[in-house]
């Protein structure tokens, strides 16, 4: 019989895009949790957590053993890779990518919701009750994660389905964060966005989420700049996720840098989902296949090229609909759910 075996010991909210493929490509495969085929894998605190989650292949008489890596940071899990025989990675360098051969860009990814507030609280109670004796996370830390995909995600349905662009209409909400990364690159280029936006006369909403809290301050002492460098765009209180992918869906063009940790954030992700005509810096983390200028992504390599940006896509009916077919016919091809394990399996030699 042909079964799949997943630890469930997973930081779920990361883990529902690959639940989501394994479950659209493995169709009539027997799916099933158990820990004990993974219990050499240690699960003692967050960052155990936070590295990804392990599946294992059994077709006949062999199988084959896959960890999905979904940490920000461009990190090895030296055990995990020893254990598997294929190594998927959402934020790996290009010196990773040569250097590992068991390793496979599989580009961003965003979490979804999976089924219904009580289903996802029933399956959260199962899987820890699974793992827990082989795990120091708390069930609170699960919990969390499950019903994140609830209040704050949405079915992945959500995201494909058609809206009709608002021209001259920008719509982008972004955190500002708080560490040297986000101060030099993501904050900055995602607030020189909007300028720019602003500039070109654009009708503008949402803007850049301001986050209060004593952990802020200690980690970014000089934080509250952004309240008057970012004054136009600021906002202090939680978007709908609803209107949030309604009014992304709506606006004309969609702005990309890479986040925290100069990863690949799940806006990159959700663009290409939605096909939208997306401006972006240049990416420090490897795509399954590169990004096309002109093709699947408009990059910037400066400020200045931003507001040059913004005016030609949203005068550019021909361009900004190339741009939205490209982006749309990557993710297809490349980091849809399903083309993910599809990947995955290739990788170990194994057919569905």
């Amino acid at each position: 019989m042909k079964q799949i075996i997943i630890d469930p010991r997973l930081k779920y909210n990361y883990a529902s895009w690959y639940l989501l493929g394994i479950k659209r490509f493995l169709k009539g495969w027997k799916i099933k949790y158990e820990v004990s085929p993974f219990k050499d894998l240690k699960y003692e605190n967050t960052e155990d957590y936070n590295s990804g989650f392990a599946f294992i292949i059994r077709n006949k008489d062999q199988e084959k053993k896959v960890f999905v890596d979904t940490e920000d940071v461009a990190k090895i899990f030296e055990d995990r890779y020893e254990w598997c025989d294929v190594y998927g990675m959402v934020n790996p360098t290009k010196e990773q990518v040569t250097e590992y051969n068991k390793l496979i860009a599989i580009g961003p990814e965003f979490g979804v919701t999976l089924g219904s507030r009580f289903s996802t609280i029933i399956r959260c109670l199962r899987l820890f009750l699974k793992g827990r004796k082989y795990s120091a996370i708390s069930f609170k830390a699960y919990l969390r994660d499950y019903l994140y995909t609830n209040i704050r995600r949405r079915p992945i349905e959500a995201y494909e389905c058609e809206t009709k662009v608002r021209y001259n209409y920008i719509f982008h909400a972004s955190t500002l964060w708080y560490n040297k990364f986000a101060a030099t690159d993501t904050n900055m280029y995602r607030g020189e966005f909007l300028k720019a936006c602003k500039k070109a006369g654009m009708n503008i909403e949402g803007g850049l989420f301001y986050v209060n809290g004593e952990s802020v301050l200690k980690e970014m002492p000089d934080y509250p700049k952004y309240k008057e460098e970012y004054k136009d765009f600021i906002y202090e209180s939680r978007l709908s996720m609803d209107d949030y992918i309604r009014k992304t869906k709506e606006s004309v063009v969609v702005f990309n840098t890479p986040s925290v940790c100069e990863c690949h954030g799940w806006k990159l992700a959700e663009y290409l989902c939605m096909g939208k005509a997306i401006i972006s810096t240049p990416l420090t983390r490897e795509m399954p296949s590169p990004l096309v200028h002109g093709k699947h992504v408009h990059f910037v390599n400066s400020v200045e090229e931003i507001y040059d940006a913004v005016v030609k896509i949203n005068s550019d009916e021909h361009y900004r609909k190339k741009l939205q077919e490209g982006a749309r016919q990557y993710y297809v091809k490349w980091i849809a759910p399903e083309i993910v394990i599809q990947r995955l399996l290739e990788k170990v030699g194994e057919q569905p």
